[in-house]
């Protein structure tokens, strides 16, 4: 299958951005002897594209490839990377090793009768071979590059990618430019905390898993959003009132300030399973 043409952005010297509006964004970072890759994509076909863009690039071989998290539209392609180094933060690689849930994504991606949705029965899921737990630098040529976790969030093993001689960070699902990401297996309350830090990077400029490119503003901003949800859900809860009751206050709060970002139409189920979260955690 052929998916719609992807956009290079040249982020910073040798840096570009992949954004593919309505999917999933992809980076390249060109090194001296070699490339590294952040994000696989969902399927082999989407991996093979971004391959056919690095080499309008450079021919340099593709020597890493980091998986931001483990959710199968940024880690599905990595069986295209026979070559190269899989990085990812340990529990990125257990939950890629976890059977039952990688079967529930496959189920609901066959499910939804997407163009992908044949192609993704005969992924070879490949997970990280290389992790770590807090940080890990890298020096690829006279560039360092750090990945940075600060914690649970959209998932358990959210890493973030600072370029910090660039003021640039790759952030994965857990912060986009105006846009509302998805929560139904995140950690909301750890969300909070790990949005925090991240936003406390010395960076100018990030490149989300989807949308545009976005500047410090919208990182803090990303932040607030998911402070505000948590902490609207929490004020329900003491108050005593009911999720559904919940979901209304905490919807109408957001609204006035997020309501025109880009997904926001689904955000009332999130605040939802927010609320039962939060309620079983106590």
């Amino acid at each position: 299958m052929v998916s719609p043409a992807a956009e290079l952005v040249e982020v910073a010297d040798g840096v570009y951005a992949r954004l593919h509006e309505g999917l999933t964004n992809a980076g390249i970072i060109v090194g001296d002897e070699g490339v590294m890759i952040i994000d696989s994509l969902r399927v082999p076909s989407f991996a093979r594209e971004l391959i056919e863009d690095v080499r309008k690039i450079t021919p340099k071989p593709i020597k890493y490839v980091i998986d931001t998290h483990s959710h199968w539209d940024h880690s599905w392609g990595n069986e295209e990377f026979p070559e190269a180094t899989i990085v990812g933060h340990q529990n990125c690689r257990s939950e890629m090793l976890d059977v039952d849930a990688q079967k529930l994504w496959m189920n609901k991606i066959i499910a939804s009768n997407e163009s992908w949705s044949e192609e993704a029965k005969t992924v070879i899921i490949t997970p990280p071979t290389m992790t770590f737990d807090s940080k890990l630098s890298m020096y690829f040529g006279a560039r360092l590059i750090e990945l940075r976790y600060f914690g649970r969030a959209h998932t358990s093993g959210d890493i973030f990618i600072f370029l910090p001689q660039d003021k640039l960070v790759f952030t994965g699902d857990v912060a986009q430019d105006s846009g509302v990401p998805f929560m139904m297996d995140g950690y909301m309350e750890d969300w909070v905390e790990t949005s925090r830090l991240l936003s406390e990077l010395p960076a100018d400029r990030f490149v989300s898993g989807h949308g545009p490119v976005g500047e410090h503003e919208a990182l803090v901003e990303a932040k607030d959003f998911i402070t505000d949800l948590v902490i609207g859900i929490k004020e329900c809860i003491s108050n005593g009132q009911s999720e559904q009751e919940s979901v209304e206050l905490v919807l109408k709060k957001l609204n006035d300030r997020f309501g025109h970002w880009r997904g926001f139409d689904r955000v009332e189920d999130s605040i939802g399973f927010a609320f039962r979260q939060i309620m079983q955690n106590g």
